[in-house]
């Protein structure tokens, strides 16, 4: 039914002619040669075809008879039930977003949540009216130009005698009865498979991909793909709330992917009833916040013979030119003055004063070298500001940079493929665990247990108060000026998800990274096989029982054990003394304070 009611209103000569009708081509052109100009083109099926499979929709004389002579030579190398099945799995039927709807197969399920061989002859015949024009006679937009064409493309059934007059009439009667909300399978994950035709696109043309039969295998799990669809939807939908926006206000993109081999799991690039088709992971480029500071931190680490993790950092007010001559005198987010404190309780609470005090000392270049070393390839700025996260990078490129951290300095790129056949089942092209080891085992194994203890009593420890049993983790959180971007970057031993929430129109969401995009990290996470991080320590890095900044005895109950690099272990030795610092030794009997909340 389907062919016949094609044939019947595209190309109704279609099993006489050899790939041109001269009749249509002369009604054509009378056409044209009256109104002076190219309306009307005469098109066969096969030329359609060759216009949509290889050359572009301009309208000119040249490219009309470079369609004739190929569509000639198609119908001489190839049957017409060939040239028939191309057609039917390669004309475009319209538009999702960035997501182009090609074939009559995934526009049934994109138009009416069914399987082709479902529909009844009045859905067959609207699929078949969106040949003339895909976006013209779109039914969600224009449903009366689509019900006439439709109704003409029934009529026309009737004329060519493949249609009884009174099945007609009842089909006429019948509502469009398109659904509102999309349900192709192809591409019930568009953001993923954006992602897939990037990477595909470095070996590939975009023409063969759909011609070719080409079996392509990604690496996408689709029940972590709706888990993190769902987290998102229903904490977005809570963040509102609290914060008194209206709904569908506040935006997030989340990527998941192996923390050892890169592959990407799943990748959401908006809420679910998003229809932009922005595809935020790939293309949002926002300020990272404190995500930058364990590039800072790695940096000085990464000279032992400097900095360990009690180095001592000056936590007090600086004023700095900038390159505009404006002076910037940043502050704490808790707005407090910690003077001397250690390197790892300045990362642990994402003290900015501090940081800023330590990039300093080690210098803006090694700091972007860190950054380099760690996958980031885009601009960064040269200013003090990088070290609060000044830089602009998208979802999928912080990824990037924790994923050469949670691979303990090797870089992994994010990968969505594992291997592409030809129709036939042979291989074309394997996609091979691509690593290179950028940085020193020994100063990222500090970093990440730094890392755990920012999620155990820092900044990020709302997550150890809501998953106790998933620790050891690794997170950071991070917030730009404004409270515009909400990010949490975490990842345990096999698993590793960016986060990021805020708004479109880069308004003030009103959330820190602990309050958005940490809690949808946690709802996730919930509900995914997320394993605790092994933090066992590479040759060349030694446990130290540490109280007080200083060392003690390993059977002092009251230290806390830190990781140092050998021969730069801390001299200090001091007293196992009951009476340490509270702070350090007490249980905390709140989950988190409230300026931890909006960190």
């Amino acid at each position: 039914m389907l062919i016949n009611a094609l044939i019947a209103i595209e190309d109704r000569n279609f099993f006489e002619h050899s790939g041109v009708d001269p009749r249509g081509i002369l009604r054509a052109a009378f056409v044209n040669l009256r109104n002076i100009g190219l309306k009307q083109g005469g098109s066969t099926l096969t030329q359609q075809l060759v216009k949509n499979f290889f050359l572009s929709h301009e309208r000119t004389f040249t490219r009309k008879f470079n369609e004739i002579i190929m569509s000639l030579l198609l119908e001489h190398h190839y049957s017409k039930q060939e040239i028939l099945e191309a057609y039917i799995n390669e004309i475009y039927l319209g538009q999702h977003g960035s997501q182009a709807i090609h074939g009559f197969a995934m526009a049934s399920e994109y138009y009416f949540a069914r399987r082709l061989n479902e529909l009844r002859v009045d859905q067959l015949a609207l699929l078949v009216a969106l040949v003339r024009g895909a976006s013209f006679y779109n039914p969600r937009k224009h449903p009366q130009r689509a019900l006439e064409r439709r109704n003409l493309v029934l009529e026309q059934m009737v004329s060519q005698e493949v249609l009884e007059s009174g099945q007609a009439q009842k089909a006429m009667a019948t509502p469009l009865g398109v659904v509102k909300t999309p349900g192709w399978s192809n591409a019930k994950y568009p953001d993923f498979l954006q992602l897939v035709r990037q990477q595909l696109r470095k070996y590939y043309k975009p023409e063969d991909l759909r011609s070719e039969g080409l079996q392509i295998f990604t690496t996408i799990i689709p029940a972590y793909q709706d888990i993190m669809e769902q987290a998102i939807q229903s904490r977005l939908g809570r963040l509102e709330q609290e914060t008194n926006l209206p709904e569908k206000t506040i935006q997030a993109a989340s990527l998941l992917t192996n923390s050892e081999t890169g592959e990407v799991l799943a990748l959401v690039g908006g809420r679910h009833n998003d229809n932009t088709g922005f595809n935020r992971v790939l293309n949002a480029r926002r300020p990272i916040g404190s995500l930058v500071k364990p590039a800072v931190y790695l940096a000085a680490l990464s000279q032992p013979e400097k900095y360990n993790v009690l180095s001592p950092l000056d936590d007090v007010p600086i004023v700095l030119r900038q390159e505009d001559g404006s002076q910037w005198s940043p502050d704490n987010y808790d707005g407090i003055i910690h003077d001397r404190i250690p390197l790892h309780a300045a990362l642990e609470n994402s003290y900015n004063l501090a940081t800023i005090d330590l990039g300093m000392a080690i210098g803006i270049p090694r700091v972007k070298a860190m950054l380099r070393h760690l996958g980031v390839q885009t601009y960064i700025p040269e200013y003090p500001s990088l070290f609060l996260g000044s830089v602009n990078l998208t979802p999928y490129q912080v990824t990037q940079m924790y994923q050469t951290l949670a691979s303990n300095g090797f870089r992994v790129p994010p990968r969505a493929i594992r291997e592409v056949l030809n129709k036939t089942g042979e291989p074309l092209q394997r996609y091979p665990l691509d690593i290179e080891q950028k940085l020193d085992s020994r100063s990222v194994f500090i970093i990440n247990f730094l890392l755990s203890q920012v999620v155990k009593q820092g900044t990020a420890k709302s997550l150890a108060a809501r998953m106790p049993s998933y620790l050891p983790l690794a997170g950071k959180t991070g917030t730009s000026n404004d409270l515009r971007d909400s990010w949490y970057a975490g990842y345990g031993d096999n698993l590793l998800a960016v986060v990021w929430a805020g708004r479109d129109d880069n308004e003030p969401a009103g959330l820190t990274g602990a309050a958005g995009a940490l809690q949808i990290w946690i709802d996730m996470m919930k509900n995914l096989p997320i394993q605790p991080l092994t933090l066992i320590p590479p040759d060349g890095v030694e446990w130290v029982n540490i109280l007080d900044d200083h060392r003690v005895d390993e059977n002092c109950s009251v230290g806390q054990p830190y990781p140092f690099i050998s021969p730069y272990l801390v001299k200090n030795i001091g007293e196992c003394r009951q009476t340490a610092n509270t702070t350090d030794t007490e249980p905390d009997t709140t989950p988190w304070s409230i300026f931890d909340i909006f960190r």
